[in-house]
C-alpha cells in the first residue's frame, strides 16, 4: 500500500514538472517579446526542475541518490533565476526597441513610451 502512495505522489510531482516544461515551451513560442519569453521559461524551468527532482527523489526512496538529486535540484533552483536575470538585464540595457513593448501607467491610462 505504501508503495502505491509513494508512486502516486511521485507521479503527481512528475506531472507538475512536465506541465511546467510544456507551458514554458508554449510561452517561448507564443509570447512576442524576449523579456516575456525569458520570464515564462525561467519560472517554468525552476518549477519544472524542482518538481522532477522531488519526483525522482520520492521514487528512489531514502538513499544516497536522493541526496544527490536534491543537491543538484537546489543548485539549479538557485542559479537559474540569477542567470536569467543577468540575461534580462543585458537585453534591457542593450535593447533598442524596448519602448515598443512596455506600457507605463500615466494618470489612469496605460500608454507606451514615444
Amino acid at each position: 500500500m505504501a508503495e502505491w502512495v509513494r508512486f502516486g505522489i511521485s507521479a503527481l510531482f512528475a506531472a507538475v514538472g512536465i506541465f511546467a516544461f510544456i507551458s514554458a515551451a508554449v510561452g517561448a513560442f507564443r509570447l512576442d517579446y524576449v523579456l516575456s519569453r525569458m520570464h515564462a521559461t525561467a519560472l517554468a524551468d525552476t518549477v519544472g526542475i524542482g518538481a522532477i527532482a522531488i519526483s525522482a527523489a520520492i521514487a528512489a526512496g531514502v538513499d544516497f541518490v536522493t541526496l544527490k538529486l536534491l543537491f543538484s535540484a537546489a543548485a539549479m533552483v538557485l542559479t537559474s533565476p540569477v542567470s536569467t536575470h543577468m540575461l534580462a538585464e543585458l537585453e534591457y540595457r542593450t535593447g533598442d526597441e524596448l519602448y515598443k513593448h512596455v506600457k507605463f501607467k500615466v494618470g489612469k491610462k496605460w500608454e507606451r513610451l514615444k
